[in-house]
């Protein structure tokens, strides 16, 4: 299972995902092109291994991806939109707020429950263990799900100021 935090660290890492595909495939051409034709069997056996492994990789990068797209359409169109928004640009709530046109605690408010209604719809995948599954065994994901987890509970911390 997912937690609310889990899921703003899966709207993060979404707008990565692309990138983080196309730098595999750079990867395995430039490993290919330069190490495939080696001389020595091991040497040979070595590079494939790799090249399959990073292809199994990208290939849960993109299943990945297809989890969160389908979780995401099941949603209501204003959960889509601000989704939609996180998803594919890093800005800031202000900017956020003068796309949306709300006020920034109204905003606050629409993204929490667009990330509350994510994680949802992702525990109620019927893809949850594999989405689980992909997220756990990614290192750079496991960063970024702990870079928010922390981020937030430092928030969540602050004392008031008098």
């Amino acid at each position: 299972m997912i937690d609310i935090y889990d899921s703003e660290a899966i709207v993060k890492i979404y707008r990565m995902l692309a990138k983080k595909c196309d730098a595999i495939d750079r990867f395995i051409n430039n490993h290919a092109f330069y190490f495939g034709p080696s001389t020595s069997d091991y040497g040979s056996l070595d590079v494939c291994n790799n090249i399959i492994d990073l292809i199994t990789r990208k290939n849960q990068l993109i299943n990945l991806k297809v989890i969160v797209d389908n979780a995401v359409k099941s949603l209501d169109v204003e959960d889509k939109k601000i989704l939609h928004i996180k998803m594919r640009y890093s800005i800031s709530i202000s900017e956020l707020c003068g796309i949306l046109e709300l006020k920034e605690r109204t905003a606050f408010r629409h993204i929490e429950r667009a990330f509350s209604h994510l994680t949802d719809a992702l525990n109620n995948s019927k893809y949850i263990e594999k989405l689980v599954s992909i997220i756990d065994n990614e290192i750079w994901i496991s960063d970024i799900r702990q870079e928010v987890r922390e981020r937030r509970m430092a928030f969540k911390c602050k004392p008031l100021s008098v």
